[in-house]
C-alpha cells in the first residue's frame, strides 16, 4: 500500500490547548502525618487459585521526609487476627504525586501509588510474583471521631474473599444513611456472590445495622449475623477521614475491603470533572489484576479516558489506556461498562464494583480520588499534564521513541508557530530537553508544547525539561515503554471513531463506512522504534519505507485484523496500519471497537464505523 497522506493526518494542525490548574508543589513533605489504610495482597498460583491471602488494617505514618511506620492487625491465609507493625519503610512523592512505596505486606515490593488531598491509592503493579493488591490509604482525624462523625448519606463499594478463596467472593454497592445516633437506616445491596445465583446480580435488605466509635477513630460496624447466603454480613472495622468524605475498612479476621464516599445530591454529566488517580484489583475464575492509573473525563461526551498500568496473572506488566461510557443518577450513582459506580465527596473521589450478568464470575472493586492541585511560576512545565496529544490518554501513560508528546507550561512565548518536516530541535525560541538531550518540535502555542521524542529514549524513565532564553524549567519525570499507541479520532478528543482510510483515501464514516474483507488504513501515534532507522524529527522514506520493529495486533470488534503493513508515514511521529477488515459479526451495529496491541501496551479508545 502507498504511503500518500490522507484526511486523517491533517488532524495534528488542529489540536488545542487545555488551561493550567493552580495549587502548590507535591513532594515527600505532602504526604505527612496519620492516616488510616487498608491492604489486600492475593497470592495466586498459576491457575488463578488463591494460595496466600495477606491483610493489613490499620493506622501508617509518615515523617514528611520519606519514611512511614505502622501499627495494625494482619490476617494469613485463614489464620487468625495478629498485630503486625513496621518501621522506617520508605516512600518517595514526584511532583506530579506518584507515590513510590515500599509494602508494608510482602517484603521488597514496591506499590505504585498517587497522592491525592483525600487519599494514597496504589497496587504494586510492577513487582514480580504472582501476588495481586490494592492499597488505600486516607487522612486520619486530629481527634478521634464522635458517633456525629459518621453522619449523612455514603455511597460504599466492598469486595471479600472469605475463606481466602473464590468459592465466596463477592462484590457490592450500596448507599447507606447514618443519623450520627449509632445506627444506619435500612438500605439495599446489589451485589453478586459466587455461592449466590451462579454469580449474577442480585440484592439484599439490610436492617438493624449499627456502629460504634472506638477510642482509637475507628467505628465497629455491624451488618447483622455472619451468613455465607448473604450479600453483606457480619462485622467491620470502618475508619472515618479527616473531612467526613471518605469511609475505609475491612474485616480484622478476612481479606476484604470497604471503602466509602460521602454521597452528593443534584448530580448531573457534568458534575464529574477533573483529573482523578485511580486502583483497583480483580480477580475471577482464571485470572487476578491489579492496577494504578489516572482518569480524566470527556467533557461534553459523557466518557471517561483512563490510562492503567496492570499487572495480570499470566501475562505481566502492561499499559492500557481506554475509554468507557458512563452513566449518573441525580443521587450520584450510575454505571461504566460492568460496574456500578458513584461519584461522592462534593466530586473528589469515586468507587466502583464489578456487578453486571455479563460478568459472573468477576470480582472488582476499584477507588479514585482527585488528583492534588499544582502550580509553578515563572518558566514551568504541569507534570499532571504531559499527554499524547492524538488519544490525550491522561498523564501516567508512558512515553515511548518516536511519540508524539504535548507538555503544558507557563512561560512560553505568546505567539503561535508550527514547524515543517523535518522538525527542528528549538522552536519560536524554545527547546525541549529528554534527558538532557534536545527533541524535535512540532508545535509551539502560549500554553503547549508538542514534540517528538528522540528514538533513543528508553525505558524505564525520563526526564523532560524546557529551555526559553536562557531560562531552565522544572524537571519532570515521565514512564518510558517501547511503544504507547494513540489512535487519531475524527474529533479530536481521542475517543470515537478513529482517523481510518478506505484503499482510495477516502475517510471512513458513518455515510461511508468500512465492510468486512476490505483494506482499510489506521493512522496512529506511538508504534516505537522502526526500520529503517530515521533521524529525530524526520518522517520515512517513499522509496524505502521504515516499518515497525514490532507488528502490532489490531482487533475490530474482539476479532483480529490481519495486518499487512506496520510503519512510519512521511510525517514525522505519524505512523499507519493497513490491515484486512475481519467478517463482520452477524448482529453488529453500526460501529464497532478498535484495539491495537502490542507487547507492552493495550490501546482501546478509538471506534470504526462498519456496514453491517
Amino acid at each position: 500500500m502507498s504511503l500518500k497522506p490522507g484526511s486523517g493526518i491533517l488532524l495534528l494542525s488542529g489540536l488545542t490547548a487545555a488551561s493550567l490548574i493552580s495549587a502548590q508543589t507535591i513532594r515527600n513533605q505532602s504526604l505527612n502525618g496519620q492516616y488510616y489504610f487498608r491492604h489486600i495482597s492475593l497470592g495466586t498460583d498459576a491457575n488463578g487459585n488463591i494460595t496466600d491471602a495477606r491483610s493489613l488494617l490499620g493506622v501508617i505514618t509518615f515523617d514528611g521526609a520519606g519514611h512511614y511506620s505502622f501499627t495494625g492487625q494482619q490476617v494469613t491465609g485463614n489464620g487468625a487476627p495478629a498485630p503486625q507493625s513496621g518501621t522506617a519503610l520508605t516512600y518517595g512523592v514526584d511532583p506530579a504525586g506518584f507515590v513510590s512505596l515500599a509494602s508494608p505486606l510482602r517484603s521488597g515490593e514496591t506499590i505504585n501509588a498517587r497522592y491525592g488531598a483525600e487519599a494514597v491509592v496504589g497496587s504494586t503493579t510492577d513487582s514480580g510474583g504472582t501476588a495481586f493488591d490494592l492499597f488505600i490509604a486516607i487522612p486520619a482525624p486530629t481527634s478521634p471521631p464522635s458517633l456525629t462523625s459518621l453522619t449523612g448519606g455514603y455511597w460504599a463499594a466492598t469486595l471479600e474473599f472469605p475463606g481466602a478463596s473464590l468459592a465466596n467472593a463477592r462484590s457490592t454497592l450500596l448507599n447507606f444513611t447514618s443519623a450520627g445516633t449509632g445506627t444506619l437506616a435500612t438500605f439495599t445491596v446489589s451485589g453478586h456472590a459466587a455461592n449466590l445465583s451462579s454469580g449474577q446480580p442480585t440484592s439484599q435488605q439490610v436492617s438493624g445495622a449499627t456502629y460504634a466509635m472506638a477510642s482509637d477513630g475507628s467505628a465497629a460496624v455491624n451488618f447483622g449475623t455472619t451468613s455465607a447466603t448473604a450479600l453483606l454480613s457480619g462485622s467491620r472495622t470502618v475508619y472515618v477521614s479527616a473531612d467526613g468524605n471518605i469511609l475505609l475498612g475491612g474485616s480484622a479476621g478476612a481479606h476484604d475491603l470497604l471503602i466509602a464516599v460521602k454521597a452528593m445530591t443534584g448530580v448531573n454529566g457534568t458534575t464529574w470533572d477533573g483529573r482523578f488517580w485511580s486502583a483497583g484489583l480483580r480477580h475471577d475464575a482464571t485470572t487476578a489484576i491489579g492496577y494504578a492509573g489516572t482518569l480524566k473525563t470527556v467533557k461534553g461526551y459523557g466518557k471517561l479516558a483512563w490510562t492503567r498500568r496492570l499487572k495480570i496473572l499470566d501475562v505481566g506488566n502492561l499499559d492500557f489506556t481506554t475509554v468507557s461510557a458512563y452513566s449518573l443518577n441525580a443521587n450520584g450513582s450510575g454505571t461504566s461498562d460492568f460496574a456500578q459506580i458513584a461519584l461522592g465527596a462534593a466530586g473528589a473521589a469515586f468507587v466502583g464494583a464489578n456487578i453486571n450478568a455479563n460478568d459472573p464470575n468477576g470480582y472488582e472493586i476499584y477507588f479514585g480520588v482527585q488528583q492534588a492541585a499544582v502550580s509553578g511560576t515563572g518558566l514551568w512545565i504541569d507534570p499532571q499534564q504531559v499527554e499524547n496529544p492524538t488519544s490525550f490518554s491522561p498523564t501516567g501513560n508512558p512515553i515511548c521513541p518516536g511519540d508524539f508528546i504535548r507538555i503544558h507550561a507557563s512561560g512560553l512565548p505568546q505567539t503561535t508557530q508550527a514547524a515543517t518536516p523535518p522538525y527542528p530541535l528549538s522552536l519560536a525560541g524554545v527547546t525541549v530537553l529528554i534527558n538532557n538531550q534536545p527533541a524535535p518540535i512540532y508545535l509551539v502555542t502560549p500554553a503547549t508544547v508538542d514534540f517528538l521524542v528522540p528514538f533513543s529514549t528508553q525505558a524505564p524513565t525520563a526526564t523532560i525539561a524546557i529551555q526559553v532564553g536562557g531560562q531552565t524549567s522544572n524537571l519532570v519525570t515521565v514512564p518510558v515503554a517501547a511503544t504507547a499507541p494513540g489512535v487519531l479520532t475524527l474529533d479530536q478528543t481521542g475517543s470515537g471513531p478513529g482517523a481510518i482510510q478506505h484503499a482510495d483515501y477516502s475517510t471512513v464514516t458513518a455515510s461511508h463506512p468500512a465492510t468486512g474483507g476490505e483494506v482499510i488504513q489506521i493512522y496512529l501515534t506511538g508504534l516505537g522504534a522502526v526500520s529503517p532507522t530515521v533521524a529525530d524529527g524526520a518522517g520515512s522514506s517513499t522509496g524505502t519505507p521504515s516499518t515497525t520493529a514490532e507488528q502490532p495486533i489490531v482487533l475490530i470488534g474482539g476479532q483480529p485484523a490481519t495486518v499487512l503493513y506496520s510503519g512510519l508515514t512521511i510525517y514525522p511521529g505519524l505512523y499507519q496500519i493497513n490491515v484486512t477488515m475481519p467478517p463482520v459479526p452477524p448482529g453488529a451495529t453500526s460501529m464497532l471497537p478498535l484495539a491495537i496491541s502490542t507487547s507492552s501496551a493495550f490501546h482501546d479508545q478509538a471506534d470504526i464505523p462498519i456496514q453491517p
